[in-house]
């Protein structure tokens, strides 16, 4: 098989629509281009496998740092060519990128003018495989590329991803409860998610002996198994595409999926691999509003016309000792009335987003849910900090970010009044994790314990005086000293704050300085 050069690309009409201009590697120009994606994300260069095109508006990239990372895991995993759009996050060429694109001698071409990038990336695939001519060609093409992906050991939304560019249209993944749990391919992906329920019935009636079939439409759909009992459906919305091809990919998808779910560490727990996946798109926006939400509900969760409630969890035990997390989840918010996305366990804590009715009393359907969780779970839940309530997705980041700072603040004062905690039940600490981060406060930290700065132990020292109700002999106790040790470093505090720890309105200030200093993780 012939294939396309980076001059090609750049010749094709779409490209031309876009003005490109490129600012270094005229030298190649004949290089091979394997394939075209669209990558705004900063680590895509990790789901490469080599001689890409990549697309990007640098929307992820505001950052210098990350202009670089972004250009030198690209050029690791040897792409071709990264194409950058310009006017949605850069006026102008960002000189860290060229810079980085000359370091890594990886062809910088710049879009001057806005192009749809997915009319590029159909007109690079659509020749691609038109050079393609035989179905065996085809077919070791899509294994190869799939086998990489897999020996890789890369995530089942790739997979997904790959398996949509490889057929040039919209491809879902469904559970056997018809639920989409991946999807890919957003030229199209609106329409097929619109009325997901009556598509995927249709879809169905036209099920054979065969593990894939073909509606008179052109959607080729393609039974998952494993051990011979089904577990879900790939379908490819190929109207319209060379259905010969198509059946091909499907088969092809159908083989490495199959084979992701039986060697990937998550594979058995592909569903919950899947919500990692919808909670993260959820919180950064990709694809918009419109199609996150019926991405959303298309799974089985609804975002529209609901409260949403972000979730940060603590948990006693590890990921491998939650094994059966996902299904506790699912069913305590069956029986609780809403609805819950989970997401991946970092650090001892897991994120959670929680749908209920407009109708309902957020707080209170909260709270019930999370209380039979914790009796009911068995990865032994410790602490469940609960952000502001929102009524749609621009608010979701801010909300689990409240969460977060929530859950830190309840650990320092060591909550134990509820399972679940928010910002408010904390009073004073909730109020300084909150503003932690203003220059105000932290100049205000600087003011009152900056002579203590340098000295943690003193530092210690007086958060558990304080903490203990100025009692010396406690503080004495609690640090393994002498009260005559205890009240020369008393006298020291005192020596080098220049107050008395006997004036209330002194040691509030003390107090408010301290919460302020271990928010900021000191």
């Amino acid at each position: 098989m012939q294939l396309m050069t980076l001059a090609e690309v750049i010749e094709l009409a779409a490209s031309r629509e876009g003005q490109p201009e490129v600012l270094h590697g005229h030298e190649h120009l004949s290089d091979p281009v394997r394939w075209c994606h669209v990558g705004e994300v900063p680590d895509i260069g990790t789901m490469l496998t080599g001689g890409e095109v990549v697309l990007t508006t640098g929307v992820m990239l505001a950052e210098e740092r990350d202009q670089i990372e972004y250009v030198e895991k690209i050029a690791e995993a040897g792409a071709t060519a990264v194409f950058l759009g310009i006017g949605r996050a850069f006026d102008d060429v960002p000189r860290a990128m060229l810079k980085a694109c000359r370091s890594a001698d990886l062809p910088l071409i710049v879009m001057w003018r806005p192009v749809a990038f997915v009319t590029i990336t159909e007109q690079v695939q659509t020749t691609i495989l038109a050079r393609t001519t035989s179905r065996s060609t085809i077919s070791e093409n899509v294994r190869d590329t799939l086998h990489q992906l897999t020996i890789q050991r890369a995530p089942m939304q790739s997979l997904v991803d790959e398996l949509a560019g490889l057929a040039g249209c919209p491809v879902v993944v469904e559970n056997t409860a018809r639920q989409v749990q991946l999807a890919a391919g957003e030229a199209g992906l609106r329409e097929v998610l619109r009325d997901w329920t009556r598509l995927s019935q249709y879809v169905s009636r036209f099920a054979g002996d065969d593990d894939v079939h073909i509606t008179p439409d052109g959607i080729v759909a393609a039974t998952l198994t494993q051990e011979g009992r089904p577990w879900g459906t790939l379908i490819l919305f190929a109207h319209g595409e060379p259905a010969e091809r198509s059946e091909v990919v499907a088969r092809r998808g159908v083989e490495a999926l199959n084979l992701h779910k039986l060697v990937a560490p998550s594979g058995g727990d592909w569903q919950r691999e899947a919500q990692e996946v919808l909670l993260t798109d959820l919180l950064g926006g990709h694809g918009g509003a419109d199609l996150l939400e019926l991405r959303a509900r298309a799974s089985g969760f609804r975002v529209r016309h609901c409260r949403l409630t972000p979730l940060v969890v603590r948990l006693g035990r590890n990921e491998r000792q939650c094994a059966m997390l996902l299904e506790q989840v699912r069913s305590v918010a069956g029986r609780c009335g809403v609805g819950a996305l989970l997401g991946p366990i970092e650090h001892g804590t897991v994120r959670m987003l929680v749908s209920s009715s407009q109708s309902d009393d957020p707080i209170r359907r909260v709270d019930e849910f999370a209380e039979q969780l914790a009796a009911e779970s068995d990865c032994r839940i410790e602490l469940i900090a609960a952000g502001p309530v929102v009524d749609g997705l621009s608010g979701l980041g801010r909300s689990f970010a409240r969460a977060r700072q929530t859950l830190r603040a309840a650990a320092r004062v060591g909550w134990q009044d509820s399972v679940v905690v928010r910002l408010a039940d904390l009073r004073l600490p909730g109020l300084v994790e909150a503003l932690a981060a203003s220059h105000d406060v932290q100049d205000f930290v600087d003011r009152e314990l900056g002579p203590l700065l340098d000295s943690p132990d003193l530092i210690d020292l007086l958060e558990t005086f304080i903490a203990n109700g100025l009692n010396k002999s406690s503080t004495a106790q609690a640090h393994h000293l002498s009260r005559p040790a205890v009240y020369r470093r008393l006298e020291q505090i005192t020596e080098r704050l220049g107050i008395d720890l006997d004036d209330v309105r002194a040691v509030a200030g003390l107090y408010v300085a301290l919460l302020a200093l271990r928010a900021r993780g000191q």
